[in-house]
């Protein structure tokens, strides 16, 4: 039986949380593929762990601790009430953004050479943004929540947090 992971916007991946450092994420894990700088002015000084494996990224800001504050998802075993994951048509995102209550989406098309159609729809009020590639559902990218003045909203994360269950 194939994994399948409950995407928990706002807090994280199972006991794969917002704020934890990233010795407890390689101690789940093991040694990141890949380490990546982001390239977004926003980011900068951010550090990536990539892992091929599970095809998920996972970002960590020095202006926050080194805490984990984003995460991306490019594999469709990780979901959102198993309908949103990549693959999904763009109709049925709006769709179900509807249906969960995600709030207001913004869309905006990005275009470039590496991603002639790139679309992103953002659901900011529960840090989640659909990346999307020909028409199709490519990267889910989650945050944690921000309180009224801008201050993240850390989840609480558990003494024993050393697996995804």
């Amino acid at each position: 039986m194939l994994p399948d992971y409950e995407i928990d916007p706002g807090r994280g991946i199972g006991n794969i949380l917002f704020g934890m450092p990233k010795k407890d994420l390689t101690e789940i894990f093991g040694p990141p593929d890949d380490i990546e700088h982001p390239e977004e002015p926003e980011k900068t000084n951010w550090v990536t762990l990539v892992y091929y494996v599970i095809n998920c990224s996972f970002s960590f800001d020095p202006d926050q601790e080194e805490r984990l504050v984003e995460i991306s998802i490019e594999n469709g075993y990780f979901h959102f009430h198993k309908k949103i994951r990549v693959g999904v048509a763009k109709e049925d995102l709006l769709k179900f953004g509807s249906e969960f209550n995600l709030g207001a989406n913004v869309m905006e098309t990005i275009r470039d050479e590496e991603f002639p159609d790139r679309e992103i729809i953002s659901f900011d009020a529960v840090g989640l943004k659909l990346f999307l590639d020909e028409g199709k559902l490519s990267v889910i990218r989650i945050s944690p929540l921000h309180d009224e003045s801008g201050l993240i909203i850390w989840p609480d994360i558990p003494a024993d947090n050393n697996t995804i269950s």
